[in-house]
């Protein structure tokens, strides 16, 4: 059985990921009540979470909520993949955290910082001697 203005598809991956209740009547505000209807709307989980939790107050911004609905968002897209349906793609290029791949032979590549053994060939002062302990007939300070 479908919950109130959500189609079932929908309603079971909030059952599944275990969204409260409140967040219903926020889905269907909304206009998302379906599978079709999230992964046409939305870009990634991100702006997924980010439009549902928007209005959302007293501490439900939890980040396991939005784990959750990251989840779902997830799910959603995989299932309406299996059935052959397309999500919506960005039209910008994809932001990730992945270093950007190592530059080729054409390109410049940024001049390396010498390491730690070659600044030892070259002249540099040894490092001061340790200051000597302290005799203990006499004051560890000087004034």
């Amino acid at each position: 059985m479908a919950m109130a203005g959500v189609h079932e598809d929908l309603a079971e991956l909030i059952r599944e990921f275990g969204l409260p209740d409140r967040l219903l009547r926020t889905f269907q505000e909304k206009a998302v009540t379906s599978i079709n209807a999230v992964i046409k709307t939305f870009e990634d989980d991100e702006q997924f979470a980010d439009f549902i939790l928007q209005q959302e107050v007293l501490g439900s911004k939890s980040l396991r909520l939005r784990l959750a609905l990251k989840m779902v968002y997830m799910e959603a897209v995989q299932r309406a993949r299996s059935r052959g349906q397309v999500p919506r793609m960005s039209s910008s290029p994809v932001s990730s955290s992945a270093p950007s791949p190592p530059a080729t032979d054409n390109e410049e590549a940024p001049e390396e910082s010498p390491t730690e053994d070659e600044d030892e060939d070259e002249a540099s002062p040894p490092p001061p001697p340790p200051p000597p302990p302290p005799d203990a007939s006499g004051p560890a300070w000087r004034p």
